[in-house]
């Protein structure tokens, strides 16, 4: 991609996210969590999928778009679920949670060191395949609503 095109990828990711996240409030009142969450999950399952199988732009482009939807809840459903587990325990989750955004400085270095053992960004794809894999067995372990 020349930088005019990676710069409407990363537009196109954003505007995603922040359509997720404005959509998302109106989805959990009507959804459960749990249900909205394995949507969510599948989401970006699907689009990491396609990041590896298709290779055409307005199929990327779609990925991207998946991924920065499917990403937009994801942070807010996990908080407010640890915190409906132990709310006796609200300052040490909430502390957890948000020590856990320090794992987004990690990745990155990760996903380089994949790329650079496979010479492909297939390693940097692998590397968030297996978060994704996580959430996804997380989605059964989430609270049941009514």
């Amino acid at each position: 991609m020349d930088l005019t095109e990676a710069g409407f990828a990363i537009s196109l990711y954003f505007i995603a996210r922040t359509v997720g996240c404005f959509t998302g409030s109106m989805i959990l009142a009507k959804w459960t969590t749990q249900k909205f969450f394995f949507t969510s999950v599948i989401m970006m399952l699907l689009a990491v999928t396609g990041f590896i199988l298709f290779d055409t732009k307005m199929m990327l482009y779609v990925c991207i778009a998946l991924a920065g939807y499917g990403n937009s809840n994801v942070f807010s459903m996990l908080f407010s679920q640890a915190l409906l587990s132990m709310p006796s325990r609200q300052n040490e989750i909430s502390g957890l949670m948000v020590m856990g955004l320090f794992g987004g400085t990690i990745f990155p270095l990760v996903m380089g060191v994949a790329s650079d053992a496979l010479q492909s960004q297939t390693g940097a794809l692998l590397v968030l395949a297996v978060g994704m894999i996580y959430l996804f067995f997380l989605c059964f372990k989430l609270r049941k609503e009514s």
